[in-house]
Order: structure tokens, then C-alpha cells, then sequence
């Protein structure tokens, strides 16, 4: 196959059945879209397999605007027949992911000025471009986004004292050596503005970064409620509302287009049962129902439209092994407690699937805390608890995202050893094991990690700052 014969090769595969020869021309056709959009095969393509390519979040593409200018010119290629499917078709384009000057471009079509049909999509477009627009999060697709660090505490190249770290590292490529060696390219992409912080949270919604609270050193004032939000696309950071109350060691999640923050720490003896939530069309925080009980180093995930909160510590820095459901209008909700060790925190908590994974942190052990490297998984139809593979090295407050069916443990320390860890570990559900990815430009713990869409950015001096 090559970008001028992998579509009719699908369409072939796909009338006579061949699974297998379907998949491989499917691959081909999203790895090369950009070319293969482009050429005049691609226009036979029949709209229920054109919407099924659309849809796929492998879809390879530099920008949506490819994904556009394809839609409209497989329309134009047979307009009468095919007008009235372009507003279905325009659906699978993440316009909100267009920037400014592309959804212009998009508005002067005149293909969409011309349609009578298009009239739901021009109004979309319009509210994008005026800031009214008030639909559903929308993610980049898989192949252009990249695993970021953000932040963290380190200690300095002369092992003298701790430096927290502004940065934003990007991985580019993970590449294999022989054996077991493997290597991470890293790219500095931006700094976070001042101060440097650890202990914060992190997340993306509408393809924009958020960074909140956190810490900025060790004393006891030290403690952040500030918030910037960083435009991937624009590559601007911009200063928010400071959150309601200073917090470190809590958990962040996105719901319903609304970013909650959930407990933690505001002293090194208090730790908060409060939550709040901003709305990026207000611009503001607001008070939210609190949690059963004060916690911090807990984890926090959303499945299915639902928040989930495991473990945590209270201000006596009891570990809890808990596990409750959570609305922002009725509070929290017991399920099933963990069954790894007596409790667990500083841990990760992500969805695979349809259950959620914890991974990492540490356990109360008589006397102290330990690594608690065993992990276990969460079913919530059947409010139950089951093993998972163990991870091979120590993640004690590590950052942690999950990213096209593969989840990431990232840094973090060890509560054994005091010491601080460089590895990136990922677990694959195909190979069902966790894999060694390499390391991290500089052993970071207290970080935060996540997927952006691939920033594109100059390569800077490299430093701890």
C-alpha cells in the first residue's frame, strides 16, 4: 500500500469482509491521513467508513484544519449528493481545538456560508472565536500529544540543598537500546511563572494547561493557592483567581467542563475536607460539598461521569485504606475499601478501561511508613477489589496520567530510602506488565505529569530552574 492506493484497499477490504486487510489499510490511512486526504481515491470513500476514520483519536494529523479541509473536499467532490452529510461529518472535527486565525479561516468557507445545513455548525464556530462556546471538552487526538512534567522538587547538582522547578519538559521520542535500555529525548518546552512549586496538580481541559497551588519551599507560609492557566496552542500563560484556600498534597479532577480541588494540606498539622470549583466561562472558584473527612496525599479519578477518592492521610497522619464516591452537591459516598496493606497514600489513582488502577504511594508499617509497590484494581459495577501486576521500583508522590490505554508513573521517591527516583514507568494492557521507559531529565518528586497536545516549541537552555 501508499497514500495513492490504501484507500481503495480499505474500501475493498471492507466490502468483502478481510478483517485483517481491513485493520492494516485502516492503520495506513490514519498514520498518513494528511496524504492520503489529498489524493483523488480518497474521495470514493463511502461516509460510514469516512465517519468511523474521522472519529478515531489515532487520526495523525498536524492540525484539525486537515480534517476540515478533507470533510470539505470529499462534499465538494459530489455536492448535491453529499451536502446534506456535512454537518454530521463537521461533528467528528474538534474545532475547539482550532486556533484563532484557523477558525476564521474555517468561518469564510464558502461551503458553509453556502449551506443551509451548516447553519448549527457556523454558530459553534462563531461562539468559539467570541469565547461563548459552551460544548463538551474536547480532547487532541493520540498522535499529537506528548508526555509533560511539570514542576516538581529536586536536589541540586551539588546534593547541598532541594530546588523546586519550574519547568515543563516534553518527552519527544522514547527510544529502545539493546536489552533492557531505553532512553527518553526530552525538550524543554516553557517555565512556569513564578514562584517554582511542587506538591501542586495539573490538568488539561479545552487543550489548556492547569497549574494549581502547591508548595513553593518547606516553611509553614510556603503553602500556594495560586492558578495560571497555559495555552498549548497559543503558547501564553495567563494568571487565574487564586484558588479559595492554600493547598498542597490534593487531588485535581475535571468534570463537566468544571476543574475541582479536592482536600489536602494548608499547614504541616491541618489538612483541609474542602473542595471548590472553577468554571472557565466565570472565571471563578466556588465552594463545593465538603468531604466526609479531612485528607491529604489521597488520589482522585473520574470514571464514567462519576469522581472517585482512594486512601489519603488525616492530620494525625493516619493512612487511610478508604474508597468513596463523590458528588459536588451530596458529598461522598462509601465503596469497597482497598485490600493491599492497612492503607495507602502519595499514591496514583487512573482509569483503564472501564475500573481504576492505584499504583504507588506508601503503607503504614508498625513502626512508620514503607513502599507500598503492590497495586490492586476497582470495579465499580461490582464494588470490588482485585490484584494488579506489581511495580518494579518505588513511586512515592510521583506524577501520574494514563494516555491512549497505557498508564504513566513518573518520579516520585522512595519511603524506604529516602531517595529520590528518576524512572518512567508505563503499564501496557496488551503486554500486561509495566515496562521501564527510561528516566527523567532530573530526579523529580512531588511533580505532576500529564498529555498535551504537541507544543511545537524552540528548544531553551537546559537547567533544574
Amino acid at each position: 500500500m501508499d497514500e495513492s492506493s490504501c484507500a481503495d484497499v480499505l474500501v475493498l477490504a471492507e466490502t468483502h469482509g478481510l478483517v485483517q486487510l481491513v485493520q492494516a489499510a485502516e492503520d495506513y490511512v490514519l498514520t498518513h491521513f494528511q496524504k492520503v486526504s489529498a489524493e483523488e481515491s480518497f474521495k470514493a470513500v463511502p461516509l460510514v467508513l469516512l465517519s468511523r476514520l474521522l472519529q478515531n483519536d489515532s487520526l495523525c494529523v498536524e492540525s484539525e484544519m486537515e480534517v476540515f479541509r478533507a470533510v470539505v473536499g470529499w462534499v465538494e467532490d459530489q455536492p448535491e449528493d453529499r451536502l446534506p452529510s456535512l454537518p454530521d461529518l463537521l461533528r467528528h472535527v474538534r474545532t475547539p481545538l482550532l486556533s484563532r486565525s484557523e477558525l476564521q479561516e474555517v468561518l469564510r468557507c464558502p461551503l458553509l456560508l453556502g449551506s443551509p445545513e451548516a447553519k448549527g455548525a457556523v454558530k459553534v464556530l462563531k461562539s468559539l472565536v467570541n469565547g461563548s462556546y459552551r460544548g463538551p471538552e474536547c480532547g487532541p487526538r493520540t498522535p499529537n500529544q506528548v508526555l509533560a512534567l511539570v514542576g516538581g522538587d529536586t536536589v541540586d547538582e551539588d546534593f547541598m540543598k532541594r530546588v523546586p522547578s519550574r519547568t515543563v519538559w516534553s518527552a519527544q521520542q522514547f527510544h529502545r537500546g539493546p536489552g533492557l535500555i531505553r532512553e527518553i529525548e526530552w525538550k524543554l518546552v516553557t517555565n512556569i511563572p513564578e514562584p517554582a512549586r511542587f506538591r501542586h496538580c495539573v490538568c488539561l481541559l479545552n487543550s489548556k494547561l492547569y497549574v494549581l497551588g502547591g508548595r513553593k519551599y518547606y516553611g509553614s507560609l510556603d503553602v500556594l493557592k495560586s492558578a495560571f492557566r497555559f495555552d498549548v496552542l497559543q503558547k501564553k500563560w495567563e494568571k487565574l483567581p487564586d484558588m479559595l484556600r492554600q493547598r498542597d498534597y490534593f487531588s485535581v479532577v475535571c468534570l463537566r467542563g468544571r476543574i475541582y480541588a479536592l482536600g489536602g494540606s494548608w499547614t504541616p498539622s491541618r489538612c483541609l475536607d474542602e473542595v471548590e470549583s472553577y468554571c472557565p466561562e466565570e472565571n471563578s472558584w466556588r465552594q463545593d460539598h465538603p468531604l466526609d473527612t479531612a485528607v491529604y496525599g489521597h488520589a482522585a479519578a473520574v470514571l464514567e461521569e462519576q469522581i472517585y477518592i482512594s486512601g489519603g492521610c488525616d492530620s494525625q497522619h493516619s493512612c487511610f485504606p478508604t474508597m468513596c464516591g463523590y458528588d459536588p452537591v451530596r458529598g461522598c459516598f462509601p465503596r469497597a475499601p482497598m485490600s493491599a496493606g492497612l492503607g495507602r497514600a502519595g499514591h496514583a489513582m487512573l482509569v483503564l478501561g472501564s475500573r481504576l488502577v492505584v499504583a504507588g504511594g506508601l503503607q503504614p508499617l508498625c513502626p512508620g511508613f514503607g513502599d507500598q509497590l503492590l497495586c490492586e484494581v476497582y470495579d465499580p459495577r461490582s464494588d470490588s477489589w482485585s490484584s494488579f501486576p506489581t511495580l518494579p521500583r518505588p513511586h512515592l508522590s510521583p506524577g501520574a496520567t494514563v494516555h491512549d490505554g497505557r498508564l504513566y508513573v513518573v518520579g516520585g521517591s522512595s519511603a524506604d530510602t529516602a531517595r529520590d527516583s528518576k524512572w518512567v514507568h508505563c503499564y501496557d494492557s496488551k503486554k500486561g506488565c509495566w515496562e521501564n521507559l527510561g528516566a527523567m531529565p532530573f530526579p523529580y518528586t512531588d511533580l505532576a505529569v500529564c498529555f498535551l497536545p504537541s507544543p511545537d516549541l524552540p528548544v531553551k537552555q537546559l537547567s533544574h530552574q
